[in-house]
């Protein structure tokens, strides 16, 4: 199954290959592909994986990024991150 998410916080390639890289670590993901432009990830999984895993994935990752379903606004980072 594949699920389209939205991605914010992306301003340039590398982030987009950081955040493919990131979403590609978690478990189950068979494929992720992410595309700035868009600003939006591909997921292809063998089972569903909550948002919140993704959530928290990139939270481990710097808390740079963050992952919506489309149409969504990202939350604002807590006080501890800014």
């Amino acid at each position: 199954m594949t699920h389209t998410y939205a991605v914010h916080g992306m301003t340039c390639n590398g982030c987009r290959s950081r955040v493919e890289k990131t979403l590609n670590e978690v478990e189950g993901v068979t494929k992720a592909s992410v595309d700035l432009e868009k600003e939006e990830a591909m997921i292809e999984m063998d089972k569903h994986i909550p948002l919140k895993t993704f959530q928290k994935k990139l939270e481990e990752d710097g808390g740079t990024y963050s992952i919506t379903v489309p149409g969504e606004k990202p939350k604002k980072p807590s006080k501890e991150n800014t």
